[in-house]
């Protein structure tokens, strides 16, 4: 507790944050998380204007008034007008196709998802209750792009596509309780190695562009070495006269 309280008001972090947390997501079209946090003004106009109620404001640390959805209490429902109307680009405002949102991928965890239960064991949690068929299609026939974003193998165990956007409506819909048995986890704030394609593909092209920074900078001149590459430059042995292309009288009335 010591330590969270050093990390939080004394070096300025808010671990619970930066640190990996599923279904705690920005709304579409957010800009990468750092861009986000220096531009976003508080101003409530997304939470306004979602007719969903989709999202809400953070409530504590250096995120607090800032939008984010949270699925388990209500998903996103890809209407997009939150970042028509975002006044600072922290949404970006050119997003009109809800395809194209990357708020996060959604993850299973077959350890209490129905359909792998009763596939891989042939049983059902004992709460349950028998109200819930064994053959669970919930998330599948909830997904705003069946087949794209989620598949059903084999008719039954669900598996998540390129496609999924991190909507969450698959969360919010999830039968298991208390824990859901479909998760997102969010783009830009998760970890890699479960995040989803768009977040790993950029990754990949940041950390080849810092290699490449490093290897032009091992291969720059400097001391002794650029101060000869200097002396070696000849300046140019032909200067072009600047002409005025406009008539100056010689006496100008004030001009003193």
């Amino acid at each position: 507790m010591r330590n969270f309280l050093r990390r939080f008001f004394v070096e300025g972090e808010e671990p619970l944050f930066h640190d990996y947390r599923e279904n705690r997501l920005r709304p579409p079209g957010a800009v990468d998380e750092e861009r986000f946090m220096a531009t976003c003004i508080r101003c409530n106009r997304c939470l306004e204007v979602c007719p969903y109620a989709s999202i809400q404001r953070g409530g504590w640390g250096v995120t607090i008034g800032t939008p984010f959805v949270l699925p388990e209490a209500r998903a996103c429902y890809l209407c997009i007008a939150c970042s028509r109307l975002c006044p600072t680009g922290s949404l970006d405002n050119t997003l009109r196709e809800p395809e194209r949102v990357k708020m996060g991928r959604a993850k299973i965890d077959p350890s209490i998802c129905y359909g792998h239960l009763f596939f891989d064991r042939d049983v059902l949690p004992d709460d349950a209750d028998g109200k819930i068929g064994a053959m669970c299609n919930t998330c599948y026939n909830v997904c705003p792009f069946p087949d794209k974003a989620i598949m059903l193998e084999d008719n039954l165990l669900p598996v998540i596509l390129e496609g999924c956007v991190g909507c969450g409506i698959c969360v919010e819909r999830c039968p298991t309780r208390p824990r859901r048995a479909i998760n997102v986890i969010p783009t830009g704030m998760g970890r890699i190695d479960e995040a989803g394609f768009a977040y790993r593909k950029a990754q990949k092209y940041h950390e080849g562009g810092q290699a490449s920074d490093r290897s032009s900078s091992e291969r720059a001149l400097k001391g002794e070495s650029l101060l000869e590459r200097k002396q070696r430059i000849e300046g140019g042995r032909h200067v072009p006269e600047f002409e005025f292309p406009y008539d100056q009288e010689e006496d100008i009335e004030g001009s003193e």
